[in-house]
């Protein structure tokens, strides 16, 4: 715990007193993690990385947690509000006093008539029978206009579209980042689709670090994939069990082999957090939701950075090949019911 005079020092690095001034932005909307640290006693750190509408911050303990725009989507680590990132820069000093947090001389946001968000829970008498919700896939593969361009793995949604239908691969642009994960990307799916977590988790490592930028698209991919294994194994824990111990050792594996930022990010997916559109886009699915609710998710999860909304997207959609192979395993044997 940070004593009271550490975080008075934290405050000191401004060149004034706590309470000099009124803060002059609110939050609209705090993350229920955010909340969590920004509740702690004295929580300062530093600025880690400053994008076009998003500030990346680093405190105690290596936490990370950032401030958005209003109007992107919620996170548990996201604090939404109307600031300005060109008033931030990397390195900076923040601090968190009574219920505002503070970064260097021009930022201060008042948190404290902020919502909380927290995604919604799935439990197993909200699921849809497993024939329905692989419906609800097959519509939603059919529906969506799988991207273009050699930058990110998007085009992986037509991976999963041929696997599912037993069709031949299709073609790749040569040095497009598809093309060049085609053996992991061919690997994961398949190993969902005769659902073998072990070989998931093997060949998950090959696409850690993957990409450029704070969130490579290796990552983004493995975070969609272990995100729809998360929500399977809740709302199927009969059909869906997998040893939990072995994810958590590849996402602490992770640590050492990409950025921080995306370090945080995909050890969330893993646990079932990600962004809003995204947790509506699985519940839509799993919950039996007429094509209009997951179709206005993909519209949002895919304006997320770059590449990483189609990114996560993909890696969604193949972690869902495992219940295509699920019901194709039951028609083959009825008394099989797990793996």
């Amino acid at each position: 715990m940070v004593r009271q005079n550490e975080a008075h020092s934290a405050a000191k690095i401004f060149g004034r007193e706590v309470g000099a001034e009124p803060f002059p932005w609110r939050a609209r909307q705090v993350g229920a993690k955010a909340r969590e640290l920004l509740s702690a006693p004295g929580f300062f750190g530093r600025v880690l990385a400053v994008l076009s509408t998003t500030a990346y911050l680093s405190g105690r303990g290596g936490e990370i947690l950032w401030m958005a725009r209003e109007g992107l989507p919620a996170h548990r680590r996201c604090i939404l509000t109307a600031f300005e990132p060109r008033s931030i820069c990397a390195g900076q000093s923040f601090f968190v006093q009574g219920s505002g947090l503070r970064i260097g001389e021009e930022v201060a946001i008042d948190l404290d008539q902020a919502e909380e968000w927290e995604p919604p829970a799935i439990w197993p008498d909200q699921a849809e029978p497993l024939a329905s919700v692989n419906a609800g896939v097959r519509r939603l593969l059919a529906a969506i206009p799988v991207p273009g361009g050699e930058d990110g793995l998007g085009q992986a949604i037509l991976l999963v579209s041929a696997i599912a239908d037993g069709e031949g691969l299709p073609t790749f642009p040569a040095g497009s980042l598809v093309a060049l994960a085609l053996s992991p990307l061919l690997g994961l799916a398949r190993a969902c689709l005769v659902q073998d977590l072990a070989q998931v988790v093997r060949r998950g490592r090959e696409l850690v670090g993957l990409g450029s930028g704070l969130t490579p698209s290796g990552d983004d991919f493995l975070g969609g994939l272990l995100f729809a294994v998360h929500f399977l194994k809740i709302a199927y824990p009969g059909d869906f069990p997998c040893k939990q111990d072995s994810i958590l050792d590849l996402i602490d594996w992770a640590g050492t082999q990409t950025h921080r930022i995306s370090h945080t990010i995909l050890g969330d997916l893993a646990l079932g957090h990600g962004p809003e559109p995204l947790h509506d886009v699985i519940t839509a699915l799993l919950t039996g939701e007429d094509l209009s609710r997951p179709t206005a998710g993909v519209a949002r999860l895919v304006e997320i950075g770059h590449n990483s909304g189609w990114d996560i997207l993909a890696g969604l959609l193949t972690g869902m090949l495992l219940v295509e192979g699920k019901i194709k395993t039951k028609n083959q044997n009825p008394r099989i019911s797990s793996f």
